[in-house]
């Protein structure tokens, strides 16, 4: 063998490395690192916001996640408040957070689950893309304010703090599932994303574009837990598709990464949805990846004390 081809097989197995290494990057799912995503996501459910603002709130400090002093705001919108974002720009590293809450409350849960009188709209960041009507309308309400709030906080579109790593449960999870989109849009990077608990956001088309910008470049793990039923909505007989990639935990705290987009071997296994919603649920709010298990009743910090459903 020549000294040039030994040169060219010794760069081609390097390329192979490389891309290998960040393939793992990429679809390693990190149970420590979502442990740390999933209290990021439950102190959006505190109701002392003086807690949040100076970060001193339990799942603040079980998130491990350090906040730059002042550098935290609080977006609420909607009726009742029903819609909660937390923004912090990040201590240690470059970038901002962005958590997005679930529902807290009575009127949040039927704002959720209008996906049985609304048809799905076009979303103009995708091309064929059709997204729930009311997602996409509580985001469309809160997206300048968000932008706003990043900026306010040091992050902009043109400098080293343009990463975003984005959260949320619930309700909060199909935002971010949108929210996406549009911040990759307007010029930031999605540096990673968890989401938890979330219901199906848009149709194939979405899908399909969603895994090409974000979870094949990117670590994005949206994470399902046993019997949750608020993960089957709006069914698939609409049209609806749920994002990938999958991590399904079953009710021993046992995961599992999920290949398929609605993995028959992970939550989709689960079809029942009438009894489903009359007795699971409780799995809605259940994790094994908080200290107390519960992102609805976050520890010390006053969570609120209507019933908590999605």
């Amino acid at each position: 063998m020549s000294t040039c081809q030994l040169l060219c097989l010794t760069t081609w197995f390097a390329m192979v490395l490389n891309v290998q290494a960040l393939f793992a990057e990429v679809n390693g799912y990190d149970e420590e690192e979502a442990k740390m995503m999933a209290s990021l996501s439950s102190l959006t459910y505190c109701d002392d916001e003086a807690q949040v603002l100076d970060w001193t709130c339990q799942p603040c400090k079980d998130s491990k996640t350090p906040m730059v002093p002042g550098g935290v705001r609080i977006v609420d919108s909607g009726y009742l408040n029903a819609t909660r974002i937390i923004i912090g720009k990040l201590r240690d590293q470059p970038g901002c957070l962005l958590a997005f809450r679930g529902s807290s409350n009575r009127w949040n849960w039927i704002r959720d689950f209008q996906f049985w009188n609304v048809r799905p709209q076009g979303f103009g960041d995708c091309a064929g893309c059709e997204v729930h009507s009311g997602f996409f309308n509580i985001w469309k309400n809160v997206q300048d304010d968000v932008i706003k709030g990043l900026r306010d906080v040091g992050c902009t579109q043109d400098g080293k703090d343009d990463l975003i790593y984005v959260t949320g449960h619930s309700l909060g999870a199909a935002l971010t599932h949108l929210a996406m989109f549009a911040l990759d849009s307007a010029g930031f990077h999605i540096a990673k994303t968890y989401s938890f608990e979330a219901p199906r956001v848009g149709n194939q088309a979405f899908a399909d574009a969603f895994a090409v910008a974000f979870s094949r470049q990117i670590p994005v793990f949206r994470i399902t837990h046993h019997y949750d039923p608020a993960v089957h909505v709006p069914p698939m007989a609409f049209g609806y598709r749920h994002v990938e990639k999958e991590v399904y935990y079953d009710g021993e705290g046992a995961y599992r990464v999920c290949e398929q987009m609605e993995d028959p071997a992970c939550a989709n296994q689960f079809w029942n949805l009438p009894s489903l919603l009359l007795f699971h649920t409780d799995d809605h709010c259940k994790s094994p990846l908080l200290p107390n298990g519960d992102f609805c009743w976050p520890i010390g910090c006053d969570a609120p004390k209507s019933t908590v459903i999605v």
